[in-house]
């Protein structure tokens, strides 16, 4: 195989710069050049829900270690600015200023941009969105003792916002169109666990509900809200959009290699229309053999394990990636670990009850273990793993006894 003389990544973030560390740390010796719009060196996002919106981590702590890799430049050319078109022909990047950049292998890594509410009011001061560290320190300025919150989105941004805002005092109001909470990663016992954790704690919760509108009162923000046919006004100081993210992919346009939902590659994290194209990261929509169609994972650990896999792919790996989807989640003091496919699963088996004691639930397809949920119990989570992957089959008796250890039924 012949060594590219010039790799280009798109997206500065976790899974482009992880790409650019693994290339370095496997060898790789030619120019290697990273394109991102923030003016911050490539970092991890799960704290700006959490740590950095409470104070608790500064931003300089998010920063991929180590640190220095991005001090002097001499490892990496960083290249601030915003990719706007691909001559796919001529492998020739353009950007926002009109720059080019041409390249011998390409790495999409732009993640996504948070969706906005499309409807009246949602460029209004103090509607806002969080996808950055910019977004998060700007949100904790705005987050006070007795300032009113209302998060549009009870998915995992909107509910740790949520326990975050009303930790530091805020009087915190979410909405969400659903009939319950993180619908798209927990089974209905799970999201009822967890909205009692958060009423508990002082968190409003209103679902099935539409947000229309959203109108400036005076210095306050009026959100009109409806349900079932009734229709009412929320006041609030600031209002948080966490409908989801949208692919960053415009730049592809017209070249055939993204779609509305990312960048469709192999198990080699390869573009099947340009093999000189690889993509990593929540933009990524890879073909899981382990699931048998494609899969886009929206999580911390395939940042950085498809990072890891894509360097490796440029530089002549052959075995293919394959990923248990696992993500994590902290509120209120509680963990809660979602491994695998939920929504393929037609039956849930709970192992222990959802109080405040560990619990397991394992949810199945068929005779197949294909996800579970673990509450403050992750020491399940590679016995869960291990399930999945395999494709083990067990019966359900031996599943629902918690007598018989969950690492026994992986073995």
């Amino acid at each position: 195989m012949n060594t590219p003389e010039h790799i280009v990544i798109v997206g500065a973030g976790h899974a482009g710069g992880r790409v650019a560390q693994h290339l370095r740390a496997l060898g790789y010796d030619q120019r290697l050049t990273l394109v991102g719009e923030e003016p911050h060196a490539p970092y991890e996002r799960p704290a700006l829900s959490k740590e950095l919106l409470k104070g608790e981590r500064s931003a300089a702590e998010l920063v991929l270690g180590p640190s220095d890799f991005w001090m002097d430049g001499s490892a990496v050319e960083h290249v601030r600015g915003r990719a706007s078109a691909l001559d796919a022909e001529a492998r020739l990047l353009t950007l926002g200023d009109g720059s080019t950049i041409g390249f011998d292998r390409l790495v999409v890594a732009t993640g996504g941009r948070a969706r906005a509410l499309n409807i009246p009011g949602a460029n209004l001061p103090g509607v806002v969105t969080l996808r950055t560290i910019d977004d998060s320190l700007a949100l904790r300025e705005m987050l006070a003792p007795g300032r009113r919150v209302a998060i549009v989105g009870a998915g995992v941004i909107g509910m740790e916002v949520a326990a975050s805002a009303t930790a530091l005092g805020a009087d915190v109001t979410v909405l969400e169109a659903g009939h319950r909470i993180l619908a798209r990663c927990l089974p209905p016992a799970a999201s009822e666990w967890l909205h009692g954790l958060h009423t508990g704690n002082g968190t409003r919760i209103e679902t099935g509900v539409q947000v229309s509108r959203i109108e400036r009162d005076g210095t306050a923000l009026r959100v009109q809200v409806a349900r079932d046919g009734d229709s009412w006004a929320l006041a609030a100081d600031v209002v948080l959009a966490a409908v989801g993210i949208d692919s960053d992919v415009d730049f592809l346009q017209g070249t055939g290699i993204a779609n509305e939902h990312g960048v469709p590659v192999g198990a080699d994290c390869r573009s099947p229309i340009a093999p000189w194209c690889f993509a990593a990261g929540d933009v990524a929509l890879t073909y899981s053999p382990l699931y048998q169609r494609a899969v886009r994972q929206e999580t911390w650990r395939n940042a950085e394990n498809q990072a890891q896999a894509v360097a490796g792919f440029i530089l002549g790996r052959t075995e293919p990636y394959v990923e248990v989807p696992w993500m994590w989640t902290d509120q209120f003091g509680h963990n809660i670990q979602v491994v695998g496919q939920p929504g393929d699963a037609d039956e849930i088996i709970v192992r222990h009850g959802v109080s405040g004691d560990p619990a397991t639930m394992l949810l199945l397809r068929g005779e197949q273990v294909v996800g579970g949920v673990l509450i403050n119990n992750g020491r399940d989570r590679k016995h869960l793993e291990a399930l999945v992957r395999n494709g083990t089959r067990v019966e359900r008796s031996r599943l629902a006894d918690t007598a018989v250890p969950l690492k026994a039924l992986a073995s």
